[in-house]
C-alpha cells in the first residue's frame, strides 16, 4: 500500500508514525526547507479538553510518547477588571516550531518514512502515484478545492519570543475586546528566562494588528525585550467532507482546530490516528471522528458567544469562574466539563447582539 502524505506538520507527522505502526511507511512532502513552523512559540494542552484522561495519556495510548517542556500548574486569566487564578495538575506546556525539542521534531526523530523538503505537492498529481493521500496543510487552501468549506472564525496573530524571569510552570491569558476584539492575548513560558507571547485579534484588518500590539502591551504593561516577533493568520473552519475517494483531511484541513481557544495539537493528533486506521482497516473516517466533532460543536456555540458578547461579559465569565464549587468543577474533576459549557455560557453572557464586521 502506497501512501503519500502532503505536510510535515503535527497532523502529518502523526499520520506517518501511525501508519508505520501498521506496517505502511508512507512519502511526506514538505513546501518548506525543514520541519516545524519558521518562528518558535509554545502551546498549552489541557487536561480539560481530554477528560477523563490526561493529556499525555491519551497521545501514549495513541503510541506517541512526547516530552513536555513542563507541567502546567498555575492559570491566570485577566480582563479588564477582573482576575481569576487556577491552580492543580491542568495540563503541559509544550515547544512548537524548529527547536530540537519542538513537537514536530520529536515525532519526526522517531519516523523511518521519508520526508521530501522543498516540494509544494498538489493531491491530484499524487493520486496517479499513490493509493490514497492524506492532506495535513495546515490550511484550508487545498481543503477548498475538493469540498465545500465553512470559515468559523479567522483571526490575526502576532507575536515573539519575551526576554524575562518567567515561572515555568505558569500561564497567563488577557482578554479585552478593546485590543483583541473577540480574540485574546497569552503567554506560555518556554523555559524560566524566555516565554512567548502572543496576541490573537479576531475579524481585522491586517494593518490594524499592530496598533492593537502596542495597545495591548501599553494596557497590560507588558514590557519585556521582544526577539523573533512574527505575524501570521489563521482561519477556523469545518469541510463539508473530510473523505473524498480515497484522499484524506486531517489536521487544520480537516477542520480539527478548536474555534474557541485554538487548541489543536491533540486534535490534529487523534484526527490523524482515526486517518491511519482508517486506511490500513478500511474503517469509516467520518464516522470515526464523530465524537471529536461533537466536542468541536460545543466549543463553536462558545466562539459564537465569544463574537457577540462585550467585555461586561467576559467580567461575568470571570467572576463565575471564581466560584469555589466552579472552579472545582472545572478543574479539579474529570468530568468532560464540554458536554455543559453551552450551558454554563448562558449564565455568563447577555443575550447576543450581532457579529462584529471585518
Amino acid at each position: 500500500m502506497k501512501v503519500g502524505i502532503i505536510g510535515a506538520g503535527i497532523a502529518g507527522l502523526s499520520c506517518a508514525h501511525f501508519l508505520e505502526r501498521n506496517g505502511v511507511f508512507s512519502h511526506v512532502y514538505e513546501r518548506n526547507h525543514r520541519i516545524g513552523n519558521l518562528f518558535t512559540y509554545g502551546e498549552i494542552v489541557l487536561n480539560l479538553m481530554t477528560r477523563p484522561y490526561d493529556s499525555l495519556e491519551i497521545m501514549n495510548r495513541m503510541g506517541i510518547s512526547l516530552q513536555p517542556l513542563s507541567t502546567l500548574k498555575r492559570l491566570v486569566i485577566k480582563s479588564p477588571k477582573n482576575k481569576v487564578e487556577i491552580k492543580g495538575k491542568l495540563g503541559y506546556i509544550f515547544e512548537r516550531g524548529q527547536g530540537e525539542n519542538s513537537v514536530e521534531n520529536q515525532i519526526a526523530k522517531n519516523l523511518t518514512s521519508k520526508i521530501f523538503f522543498n516540494i509544494n505537492a498538489n493531491y491530484e498529481s499524487l493520486m496517479k502515484e499513490y493509493d490514497h493521500v492524506v492532506i495535513a496543510t495546515g490550511n484550508s487552501m487545498m481543503a477548498k478545492s475538493i469540498t465545500e468549506w465553512e470559515n468559523i472564525v479567522s483571526a490575526s496573530i502576532k507575536g515573539g519570543i519575551a526576554i524575562g524571569n518567567f515561572e515555568p510552570d505558569t500561564v497567563y491569558v488577557w482578554f479585552d475586546r478593546s485590543y483583541a476584539n473577540s480574540g485574546f492575548g497569552y503567554l506560555v513560558p518556554l523555559g524560566p528566562k524566555k516565554a512567548s507571547l502572543v496576541l490573537v485579534v479576531t475579524y481585522s484588518l491586517k494593518e490594524e494588528v499592530e496598533n492593537m500590539w502596542q495597545e495591548f502591551l501599553s494596557k497590560e504593561k507588558i514590557n519585556f525585550s521582544m526577539v523573533e516577533t512574527f505575524e501570521s493568520e489563521l482561519e477556523i473552519g469545518m469541510p463539508r467532507h473530510r473523505s473524498i475517494g480515497k484522499v484524506y483531511l486531517v489536521g487544520n484541513a480537516g477542520g480539527f482546530l478548536d474555534s474557541a481557544f485554538g487548541f489543536g495539537l491533540i486534535n490534529s493528533m487523534m484526527s490523524s490516528f482515526y486517518c491511519s486506521f482508517s486506511i490500513v482497516k478500511g474503517y469509516n473516517y467520518e464516522e470515526k471522528v464523530l465524537n471529536l466533532q461533537k466536542k468541536l460543536n460545543n466549543l463553536r456555540k462558545i466562539r459564537e458567544r465569544m463574537d457577540t458578547g462585550t467585555n461586561e461579559d467576559i467580567e461575568r465569565l470571570i467572576g463565575l469562574m471564581k466560584n469555589p464549587l466552579v472552579k472545582t468543577l472545572v478543574y479539579n474533576t474529570n468530568i468532560d466539563i464540554f458536554s455543559y459549557l453551552p450551558f454554563f455560557m448562558k449564565f455568563g453572557t447577555k443575550k447576543p447582539g450581532k457579529k462584529p464586521g471585518l
